[in-house]
């Protein structure tokens, strides 16, 4: 038996080089967003599209979920195939590599990008494990690098196939990120003694009521909206858009995240949501106090360039302007 299955295995290997926007339009995912900038002007090769083929998973909130997986990652064990990683501590990795002053440019770059490609691969892998989704697997061949030269070498892809038959998550640990998608065997669906709820809601530092007693305040407080945090933390889905953390369920059911300005309010930044990120307790204390809140400020800058492409021209004018006039220190706005 386990003789077939090592074959079935090797019989896997890609012997073609598609396209990855082939393969995911053959997944069922709608590829009609690769032909288009922001600004709704054609883009002369889909196919080459940076803002999506160098990407490492697709699709997800209603379409197919789509994830490229190296053939030599694929092993064998108790009659299965599957594919183990931790796509968390591969970006917690990258993170140290992209934020490290001693790096050159370009290699702090393509950290940056390749963190957060990680941690759409694994938000994406998390999701389908609470929904039972199926997955769909592009295998690939070429040349892969090792773990320690993640962040300083790029993978060459040779060949790419899209396997016919879907793999389903079968763990996924909230504490370590390590997860384990198999090859053809479904979990069984979880038995509901009664019908399902709606998922709760989201909430932030600024959604829970005040306790109570007195509240003495000294300067002045600024207005953040509602519409935009709650955009932020429905973006963000109850995870941590830094480390993938899940954020903890209060006692009313919700789920919390805090919401963190990257350009501080303080500093003239907007009350945007492409200024706002939803980060766990400990990654937004980080953001304010920690030694390396300069550099973790423009991680999240890229994250948020990353996700609304529009904005990326303001963010980084703000920014450079940020940077040429007299320092400010803000540990008190959000």
């Amino acid at each position: 038996m386990s003789n077939s299955i090592a074959a079935t295995l090797e019989s896997l290997k890609p012997r073609r080089s598609r396209m990855i926007m082939d393969l995911v339009a053959e997944a069922g995912i709608d590829v009609v967003p690769w032909t288009m900038r922001q600004d709704g002007t054609a883009v002369r090769n889909p196919r080459a599209n940076p803002s999506y083929c160098y990407e490492w998973a697709f699709g997800g909130n209603g379409q197919p979920a789509v994830v490229c997986v190296w053939h030599t990652s694929a092993t064998v064990s108790d009659g299965l195939i599957f594919y183990e990683d931790n796509l968390r501590q591969h970006a917690l990795a990258l993170d140290r590599i992209a934020i490290t002053k001693e790096n050159p440019p370009h290699v702090k770059s393509r950290a940056r990008d390749q963190a957060a490609r990680a941690r759409r691969f694994d938000s994406l892998l998390q999701r389908a494990y609470r929904t039972r989704q199926p997955v769909r697997v592009v295998l690939l061949d070429g040349a892969s690098r090792a773990e320690e030269e993640l962040g300083w070498e790029r993978s060459e892809v040779k060949f790419r196939e899209l396997d016919v038959d879907s793999w389903h998550m079968h763990a996924y640990s909230d504490d370590t990120g390590l997860l384990r998608l198999v090859r053809g065997v479904s979990l069984p669906e979880p038995v509901a003694s009664a019908p399902v709820m709606p998922l709760p809601g989201f909430v932030d530092q600024f959604s829970l009521p005040q306790a109570p007693g007195r509240h003495d305040t000294s300067g002045s407080a600024i207005n953040r909206s509602a519409v935009v945090r709650n955009a932020v933390l429905k973006r963000a889905n109850g995870l941590c858009e830094y480390c993938g953390e899940p954020g903890f369920k209060t006692a009313s059911g919700s789920i919390y995240l805090e919401t963190h300005h990257v350009i501080a309010l303080s500093d003239d930044g907007p009350d945007q949501e492409w200024n706002v990120v939803g980060v766990c307790p400990t990654d937004h204390r980080r953001a304010h106090f920690a030694e390396a809140r300069v550099a973790l400020q423009a991680v999240f800058l890229d994250l948020l360039i990353k996700k609304h492409p529009a904005a990326a021209s303001v963010l980084e004018k703000i920014s450079m302007a940020r940077k040429t006039s007299p320092e400010k220190t803000s540990t008190t706005s959000t």
